[in-house]
């Protein structure tokens, strides 16, 4: 992961050199330097200062972009949380849509593997314009794969659509939906764990779990947009989420080790619900950003059981959430070079969540403060 990153640093030090050399190319690094008293979001909370560091590069061949980004995260307090992630992409644009494939992968140490995936994804993105409507259509493919887990490996497909209408009163509606569609392509997973029992005699026992087969939900959203000043914005938005195909009540006795997405991951997918939030962002002196927002989640996890404060698990009920997230930011981009597109960014951000469960293990708090430090060229 260091000499990763002596490479970007290397690279940007000779863009900034000879920025000809490298007309074609683009190249970015930024870090971030957190403070959060809940970073794994647990009950059992445990204050950590979280270091990323990231860079990305990217070039174009004009009739096709490519690009590599990584993120190396690293907790103060339990170094063996580390993890390093990655993407590499290839997209075309044309006039009115885009075409793009990418791969991606986490990798941890040690005993977190299981948090491993590699995922293979495909993209089109269609612009239409319909006198004042704007329309989109994304239908979207990927295929993840977890290493430790294979009763997750999931084929997951996507069709979305929005239109944008913008109004002279400065207002802007956006309506959305999508229908997603995932696919499990190993749902049965079976084999063998040995143990001693109280006469200390070897007893081999055998044991089949079974994921559901598929999944498949809808969502829809809207979007309200105002500009109340030239430099100040307010936006709305409510989105919904519905499970056609219903979980098995099997699924909800699967073990915590294999878990499902929704619980370890949090695969929004996997849950449905609704969701209300509302951001106001102003602009100070040209380019001084500042944005405020607030999310309220409400989340039931069909796949899931209750823990009660005993950790006894029951299948009988199913998981509910209902999630607060209040968030500030403020970010200034600078031009170090415009002649030769060199930027830099700063941000400052505070976000609280407050997660209230009739899950034992999954009510809780969390507060985190972080700065961030940017280069693009």
């Amino acid at each position: 992961m260091k000499i990763t990153n002596k490479i970007f640093i290397a690279v940007l030090f000779s863009t900034l050199v000879s920025p000809t050399i490298f007309g074609q190319w683009s190249f970015g690094l930024s870090t971030e330097q957190e403070y959060n008293d809940n970073p794994f979001r647990s009950k059992l909370a445990e204050k950590a200062f979280v270091s990323s560091f990231s860079g990305n590069a990217g070039y174009d061949f004009d009739f096709l972009k490519v690009g590599y980004a990584g993120s190396l995260i690293s907790f103060d307090v339990l170094p063996e949380r580390n993890f390093y992630w990655h993407q590499a992409a290839a997209w075309m644009e044309f006039e009115s849509s885009s075409l793009g494939i990418s791969f991606e992968q986490r990798l941890n140490k040690d005993i977190y593997t299981y948090f491993d995936y590699d995922n293979f994804s495909l993209y089109y993105n269609q612009q239409i314009e319909l006198q004042n409507f704007h329309i989109t259509l994304a239908p979207y493919t990927s295929f993840t794969q977890y290493k430790s887990i294979p009763i997750l490996d999931n084929l997951q497909t996507s069709l979305s659509a929005t239109v944008n209408r913008g109004f002279e009163t400065g207002t802007t509606v956006i309506l959305g939906g999508a229908l997603n569609y995932k696919r499990y392509t190993s749902p049965i997973q079976s084999g063998t764990y040995s143990y001693l029992d109280e006469t200390n005699t070897l007893v081999t026992e055998t044991y089949r779990d079974k994921n559901v087969s598929s999944v498949t939900q809808v969502l829809a959203f809207a979007r309200v947009a105002q500009s109340i000043t030239g430099t100040t914005g307010l936006a709305t938005q409510f989105t919904n989420r519905s499970i056609l195909s219903g979980f098995g009540a099997f699924v909800k006795d699967l073990n915590v080790v294999y878990g499902d997405e929704s619980e370890m991951f949090d695969d929004p997918v996997n849950y449905e619900g609704n969701n209300f939030s509302v951001e106001l962002t102003q602009i100070l002196f040209d380019d001084l950003q500042i944005k405020a927002g607030y999310y309220l989640n409400n989340k039931n996890y069909p796949s899931q059981g209750i823990y009660d404060e005993l950790l006894s698990y029951n299948t009988g009920l199913m998981r509910s959430d209902t999630q607060s997230i209040f968030n500030l930011s403020v970010k200034k981009n600078i031009s170090l070079d415009s002649a030769n597109g060199l930027n830099l960014s700063v941000g400052l951000n505070y976000q609280m969540i407050n997660n209230k469960s009739n899950s034992y293990l999954f009510d809780y708090k969390s507060n985190s403060i972080n700065l961030n430090l940017g280069f693009e060229l």
